[in-house]
């Protein structure tokens, strides 16, 4: 009797990660709406998967011809003045500097990660998730390569 893979891996074009194997995947486009907005700016959802408790999104974010992608610091700062923010960092993600900006209410904690890679591409990243646990966006985190 073999055990069953405590974890799934996700991988699509640089990135890849590795999620609860009990998840589920769903459908994207459910999740587009937890990225804001910006012009020149698309934030294209390319997986989403969860449970009835927990959620986790990744976007590629590109700017289009004209624009460039914000730098981690200003994200971080911009963010950090949002209603419910506790806290916002810059932190090291698969190597790079990422801004991690986390918001609760009486029982949910939401993260958003942001990641640059270059002038006009980068990954976005949203979690919510029950707010007495941060071990399972830890897990993920620190399973993100970037290639």
């Amino acid at each position: 009797m073999s055990e069953e893979p405590q974890y799934k891996s996700f991988s699509e074009g640089t990135l890849n990660f590795t999620y609860p194997a009990a998840w589920e995947t769903f459908n994207p486009e459910n999740a587009q709406s937890a990225f804001t907005k910006e012009p020149g700016i698309s934030k294209d959802v390319i997986v989403y998967v969860g449970n009835s408790s927990h959620d986790f999104a990744a976007a590629k974010v590109t700017a289009r011809s004209g624009y460039y992608l914000k730098d981690v610091e200003t994200v971080k700062n911009q963010m950090a003045k949002n209603e419910g923010v506790t806290s916002a960092e810059i932190r090291s993600i698969a190597g790079r500097n990422a801004a991690v900006v986390t918001a609760t209410d009486s029982t949910t904690r939401t993260t958003f990660v942001y990641l640059k890679l270059s002038r006009t591409s980068g990954y976005a990243f949203m979690y919510e998730g029950p707010l007495s646990d941060t071990a399972t966006l830890e897990a993920i985190l620190s399973s993100v390569r970037i290639t």
